[in-house]
């Protein structure tokens, strides 16, 4: 009877133990899942920092393409301003000298019928201080 006893002692003694290990590599596995579900959230939380640099860095980059192309579009329209403003003075220019020549071409006119007139005048003196 003792020797029943002594052997289930040891029995429930061996299997005390085993049932401690067990316990224990459990507590090992669950910290391990622990520690592998935390790097992988931190794998994953690098991850989306990455992608959000990412996204910035394009945004800027697409940023700065249109202010770029609004900057070219804007030296254009400017040079296209200044070619038409070039125009318009010249074609301006063009008016006013016409305009100064009529009125030399009128003067020189206005000059010559004043000339004829004055030789009227003169051969119609002439001619009464002849005719008295």
């Amino acid at each position: 009877s003792i020797n029943k006893y002594k052997t289930s002692f040891r029995h429930n003694k061996k299997k005390e133990e085993l049932e401690e290990k067990l316990k224990k590599r459990e507590a090992m596995a669950a910290k391990e899942r622990e520690l592998l579900a935390k790097k992988e959230e931190e794998k994953r939380q690098k991850e989306l920092k990455r992608q959000e640099q990412v996204e910035k860095r394009r945004r800027e980059a697409e940023k700065q393409r249109e202010l770029k192309k609004k900057k070219i579009q804007e030296e254009a329209e400017g040079r296209k301003n200044e070619a038409l403003k070039r125009k318009q003075e010249l074609e301006a220019q063009k008016v006013r000298e016409l305009e100064e020549r009529r009125q030399e071409e009128e003067a020189r006119l206005e000059e010559q019928r004043k000339a004829e007139q004055v030789e009227k005048e003169r051969r119609q003196r002439a001619e009464e201080a002849r005719r008295k």
